[in-house]
């Protein structure tokens, strides 16, 4: 009957051993269908952009408007200030992840009509930098609207052409200025990570104008991006990866927990021995009988070190006999025709 039990109990351990393997196996590939590893995305993106404006007037017998629409003929005596709305917008077939940040600047710059070239530029920001992140998105939007001051800086143009006494061309160009990044890396040219501008272009110290637009080139572009991007493709292989997972773990316990139940605990009479017999190894001789304690004469002693002391009298051997393993042991000296003896015990021991 002993025979089956033990034979049970190994078959028993082999079975949860070859589960425990079988468990990890299926939780690996379950994982391995749930997950889907994306090194290159081949990704289609367009991107369009164009300034709008209105030209807002100041107090006159003839117009009876606001302000007047786009390309049209503007007096510059009339002119308040003008209103320009940039609209621009991109899309793309996939979800993307970076950032995107915009400001607006103004170029103003002072030529020389004869060979085109610069007498004076200055550039200002009229807007601080805007930065906003792409979180898997497929399109993100700018729509932003800015008043310029047509008489301050046509009164620039104007002062430096009359303090030179110079022909001057002079021209006001504010711009949106766009920047993006995408994450991943770029395996095909292009250009979807980088900075463009859309533009108005409005002239200085003329009596008309025609103010003149520079959109965004519309772009229809695919290309192809690496991306180590991982994502669940199926929910239920990720949902017995896990479960198996659980399993796993639920055997390892089990049979962790069963190992340290199978360990021997060290008690306090164990520490107690191993100290004795480590420290006086060369004083101690092991025997595998013992004298008969009831006939002989017999003496008693409370602890080791009393025992080392009576050998240091006598000078005979120390004799170590273990009666109950981890339970009772007999260390003792025969003196003539007597025996002087030390009994460690595990009850007499606190735990």
């Amino acid at each position: 009957m002993k025979k089956i039990k033990k034979i049970s109990y190994y078959l028993k351990n082999i079975i949860l051993i070859l589960l425990f393997i079988l468990f990890i196996v299926l939780s690996f590939l379950c994982f391995k269908k749930s997950i889907i590893i994306q090194k290159e995305q081949n990704v289609f993106y367009k991107e369009s952009g164009s300034p709008n404006y209105k030209v807002y007037l100041k107090d006159n017998n003839y117009y009876k408007e606001k302000y007047l629409d786009k390309d049209m003929s503007y007096i510059s005596n009339l002119i308040d200030f003008i209103s320009i709305n940039y609209n621009y917008k991109f899309i793309s077939d996939t979800e993307l992840n970076g950032e995107y940040y915009y400001k607006i600047v103004t170029n103003l710059e002072i030529r020389n009509p004869k060979n085109n070239s610069l007498f004076y530029i200055e550039r200002d920001d009229l807007s601080e930098e805007k930065k906003f992140p792409i979180k898997s998105e497929k399109e993100y939007v700018i729509n932003e609207t800015v008043d310029i001051n047509y008489d301050h800086y046509n009164a620039i143009a104007n002062n430096f052409e009359a303090s030179y006494g110079v022909d001057t061309e002079s021209n006001l160009t504010v711009s949106l200025e766009l920047y993006r990044s995408i994450d991943g890396t770029l395996v095909s040219n292009s250009d979807i990570n980088g900075n463009d501008k859309i533009s108005l272009i409005i002239p200085l110290s003329e009596k008309t104008i025609n103010i003149k637009t520079e959109p965004l080139a519309m772009k229809n572009k695919n290309i192809v991006i690496s991306l180590n991007h991982y994502k669940i493709g199926d929910i239920k292989y990720l949902v017995g990866a896990l479960l198996f997972l659980g399993f796993d773990l639920t055997i390892f316990i089990y049979i962790t927990k069963k190992a340290m139940s199978l360990k021997p605990k060290i008690n306090s009479y164990d520490k107690m021995l191993r100290k004795i017999l480590r420290q006086y190894d060369r004083l101690i001789v092991n025997v595998n009988t013992m004298p008969n304690l009831k006939k002989s004469n017999t003496i008693e002693v409370d602890s080791f070190n009393e025992l080392l002391d009576a050998k240091d009298s006598i000078h005979n051997a120390i004799f170590y006999y273990e009666e109950i393993p981890h339970q009772k042991c007999y260390f003792y000296i025969n003196n003539d025709n007597s025996i002087i003896v030390y009994t460690l015990k595990k009850s007499d021991l606190k735990k």
